[in-house]
Parts: C-alpha cells; structure tokens; sequence
C-alpha cells in the first residue's frame, strides 16, 4: 500500500546557499509577522476575520512590488501563511495559546510543496530556486516527494521530505506480546524478556550541568555566551537522536518478531505531572516508543492495541487476585491464594496481553 513517509537528511550548503537560506528564511518570518499584525489590526479596528486566501492576496501584490520576495517561490511564501493559520487553528481548539510574533532564531524553516528532487547517484538534492545542494545521503529514499522542509538546527541545516511511498507488509507470524513499559527495564514482554533502559539523558546530566553552568557565567548578550548556549543545546540534540536511534531500531525489530503487539493506554501527559518521575519518563520516551509501533504497524501488516492500564502489576496472572498492598518498591511477589511467584513487569506484561484477548489476537 502508499504510506506518508518522512526522511531526515543533513545537507552541506556552500556558503553562498547558506546565506540564501538565512534570507529565505528571514523572509518567511517578515511574512507570518506581517500577518500576524494585519489580522489583528483588521479585528481590532474593524472586528473583521482575515481568512487565509485573503491574506495570500494580499501578500503576493507585496510580493510583486518587492524584489527580494519575488525572488522567493511563491509556494515557500504561502507555507508561511498556512503556517500563520494552523497557529490560529490550534488556539480556536484549545491547543496551543495565541499566535506570537515570531522572533530570529525561533522561526528557522521554509517549505516546498512541488518540484523537489534528490538525485540518489551523486546525494544531490534539487530545491527551486536555489538549485542542487549536497546532502549526507544516508538512507535512500523512494517515493513521490509531496513536501520539503529545510531547517536550521544547532549543528547545522536539514532537510525533511515527506513522500508517498509504497510498503509491502511483513509475511505474517503467529506471535503476540503484551509489553509493560518501564523506567528500569524500558520493555518487559510477555515471554519474558528484558530491555533495559538506556537513559540517554542520565548519561549525560553531568555534562548538561557543566554547559548550563558555563551559559550562567557569561554575561547576556555576549558571543560567548551564544557560544555556550550553542554547545548546551548541542548535546541536547544528541542525546534527543541517540533516543531516538535506539527507538527506531527497538520498535523495527519489536514489529519484525511480533504479529500483535498490546501495550497499556498510558496518558503521559499525567504521569509527566508526578515530580519526582517526570525526568526519568520523559528520558524513557514512552509516547515516542508508542507512536513508533502505531505507525509501523500499520505499514507492515501488524496489530497494535493498547488496553487499560489499572491493576496490571497488582493482578495475579494464574488466578486473577488482586494484591491491593503491593507498592512499587516490591518487585517479586507471591500470590496468597494460588501461591504463584511473579516478577512484578512480566505478570504486568503478561496480564497486558490477556487484556487483548477480545480482539482475536494469535496465541
């Protein structure tokens, strides 16, 4: 079947393609900002909705007596605008808050909804009115490109494609799992096995610390500081790609071996509101990991469902007692009625799995 896909490449711009796009990008921050501030002129003074066709009219009439727009494709300038319009979508539905003036550096991205192609032989990519740019070619990538983003990120400019890609499912496989997903272990499955948690941020904290300690000595406003802020959000984005490395990999091969997975409706929003777990959760990475299986296992012909959450760890697997005293400091307990010993994450994961029984799943 045709799936959306998105690929990630890092590109090596000369220098001259370098400004171009710090220019284009500044750009389409002069156009959102320009919105922004007519629509709120026009509903201020005149209680007037400008509607995003209306808005795209008026910016291409600025566009022809202004030469460093009209330079710019046309459809990189009306991205901005839609961009403009899902902020204002996002705060009608409650979302996200009301649009802001977008600031340099926090707007650093301009888009293509045509004519972008990447030639596989020589890690070219073609971007319209700029022309080819190299690229760090490191996966190939299929399909008919629909969208193009290029963005500027600490260590440098990317691009992110989306195409319509054809994926053939897996050859199907009579196995299911239930997963508990945990901070000591990251996944416990049914059958037993262990995958311990990686901690990418715990791993490097104390390193974290010395960068934002060094960004606190200098004084605002200086080179050296932006240059300690660089290196601090630097390793940020390091650990946030060795996360997500590993949780590539992880859920590939979860959807390889399994026919159905099941995990737990875990609402990490909550669980991100406890204090003293907010760190450690947020490292873990469980909404990611979950996202991750969602969408692969649609690509491959896989089942995911996911079950409630209350008494998996406190419910006896052989019998179904509940053991209500259970806490989280126990880890191996025994069943008082029918004497079964249990690792407190394989019974979770295994009462997981039975919890999905009503779906029909393989054995």
């Amino acid at each position: 079947m045709i799936y959306v896909r998105t690929y990630r490449y890092k590109l090596k711009p000369t220098k001259a393609q370098e400004l171009q796009f710090e220019q284009w990008v500044g750009a389409c921050r002069f156009v959102y900002n320009l919105c922004l501030e007519y629509r709120q002129v026009m509903w201020r003074f005149h209680k007037l909705s400008v509607s995003k066709s209306d808005l795209k009219k008026e910016i291409a009439q600025i566009a022809k007596e202004t030469p460093w727009l009209r330079a710019m494709k046309a459809q990189t300038i009306q991205a901005a605008i839609d961009r403009l319009d899902n902020a204002f979508i996002n705060f009608y539905k409650g979302k996200k808050g009301y649009p802001k003036f977008a600031k340099k550096g926090r707007f650093a991205s301009f888009e293509y909804w045509q004519n972008v192609r990447i030639t596989h032989e020589s890690s070219l990519i073609k971007l319209p009115k700029i022309g080819f740019v190299k690229m760090f070619y490191s996966r190939p990538c299929h399909g008919v490109i629909k969208q193009a983003q290029i963005k500027k990120f600490v260590d440098g400019w990317y691009v992110t494609v989306v195409v319509e890609e054809e994926i053939a499912p897996l050859p199907r496989i009579e196995k299911t799992v239930g997963l508990d997903l945990g901070l000591k272990s990251l996944i416990t499955s049914s059958d037993g096995l262990k995958i311990s948690n990686p901690r990418h941020l715990h791993k490097k904290e104390k390193k974290l610390i010395r960068l934002q300690r060094n960004v606190t000595r200098k004084k605002r406003g200086s080179c050296n500081r932006k240059k300690a802020v660089r290196k601090l959000a630097s390793q940020y984005l390091k650990v946030a790609n060795a996360r997500k490395d590993y949780q590539q990999k992880l859920t590939t091969q979860l959807i390889r071996d399994n026919q159905t997975i099941v995990v737990e409706e875990l609402n990490v929003v909550d669980l991100l509101k406890n204090n003293h777990l907010a760190k450690s959760i947020g490292d873990a990475g469980w909404g990611e990991l979950v996202a991750m299986l969602e969408y692969k296992a649609k690509w491959y012909g896989r089942n995911l469902y996911k079950v409630p959450a209350h008494y998996t760890s406190k419910t006896c697997s052989s019998c179904g007692f509940i053991n209500q005293s259970l806490t989280l400091d126990i880890r191996q307990w025994q069943c008082p009625l029918c004497f079964t010993e249990h690792d407190r994450d394989i019974n979770a994961a295994i009462n997981i799995k039975n919890r999905a029984e009503g779906h029909s799943v393989s054995a």
